[in-house]
């Protein structure tokens, strides 16, 4: 009998670690009840945390497994309110008429007791009623229905003010060649040499000869994996990926997809989740993992410099 129950408790973990626990709660609102197909309708999340709990991410995911006929156009980050409420919204389109549950979003979350070191956390079920743009009796059918496409043209205005721009422009370099009476050579100073930069690359590898030669381990831990990671992040700047403001699923988003290969992915995860629990979970690592840790930063770094950094931005639309 005690090996059915533990059998069951294993098979029914996955489903625990991902739903609300004490503490917890997760509305999600529709601002409209009734759409028509193809139209986009907005999501009003409102999340209550425990006390205890720390989100490692502000920007919800959706569930996997989405069917065809829903799309999610846009997340907003979450924006946090006094009494550990957190606001945010999401716009979603329907291409299937009748009534339509809304997708399930989720968040990754810790919380400071034994037993649930990090968890996902679930947002509450809702539904919408999409109603077709065909009417009845129609010849038509739904293939003939398309996704919504962005036509924004120029705005007339602007185009007015430019146009007046040019032709002042156009008077002012007239006026000026018919009033000189001769020519003036023009003197420009010459401008001193900039001192030559680093290359990123270079002075991302002296930073961490630097930082193995203090010897922050053995007296502050918390400092040699920020000291590291930092160092990662300002190699990211160098070439356009904005990563020092950004979370670790953050910037995961924002880097290409040839920087998170299979190789690239484990590299990745060895670095800085493991700096998010020494930050926020104060897990406080033996000597010889902060070597590891080190190591793992270096081979992170040659992977950037191998297949080249180009910049990156956060897709909203998915």
């Amino acid at each position: 009998m005690w090996r059915m129950t533990a059998v069951l408790v294993l098979l029914m973990a996955p489903r625990l670690a991902a739903a609300q626990v004490h503490g917890q709660h997760w509305t999600v609102t529709p601002e409209a009840e009734r759409v028509t197909v193809g139209d986009s309708v907005t999501l009003a999340f409102r999340v209550r945390l425990d006390e205890r709990d720390l989100m490692f991410d502000t920007i919800p995911k959706p569930a996997s497994g989405l069917p065809d006929y829903v799309r999610v156009l846009s997340v907003e980050k979450l924006q946090r309110l006094p009494d550990r409420l957190f606001v945010g919204k999401a716009r979603v389109a329907f291409y299937r008429p009748g009534r339509q549950r809304v997708p399930v979003f989720e968040l990754p979350f810790m919380r400071s007791v034994k037993g649930l070191s990090r968890g996902t956390l679930s947002s509450d079920t809702a539904s919408v009623e999409v109603v077709p743009v065909l009417g009845a009796g129609s010849s038509a059918t739904l293939r003939d229905i398309k996704e919504p496409v962005d036509r924004g043209g120029p705005d007339p205005w602007e185009l007015l003010l430019g146009l007046v721009a040019l032709m002042a422009a156009g008077w002012l370099t007239w006026r000026t060649r018919y009033r000189s009476q001769a020519p003036v050579p023009e003197i420009v100073p010459a401008t001193p040499a900039s001192p030559a930069q680093p290359e990123p690359y270079a002075d991302a590898l002296a930073r961490l000869s630097t930082i193995e030669a203090q010897r922050w381990g053995e007296s502050d831990v918390a400092r040699h994996y920020a000291e590291v990671t930092d160092v990662l992040r300002d190699y990211l700047e160098a070439f356009g990926v904005p990563a020092r403001e950004r979370t670790t699923s953050e910037l995961r988003w924002a880097l290409p997809g040839e920087l998170l290969t299979d190789r690239g992915r484990r590299r990745f995860e060895a670095v800085f989740p493991v700096a998010d629990l020494v930050k926020f979970a104060h897990w406080r690592p033996a000597a010889e993992d902060e070597a590891a840790f080190l190591d793992a930063a270096r081979r992170l770094l040659d992977e950037w410099h191998e297949a080249g950094v180009p910049g990156g931005e956060m897709v909203a639309e998915s």
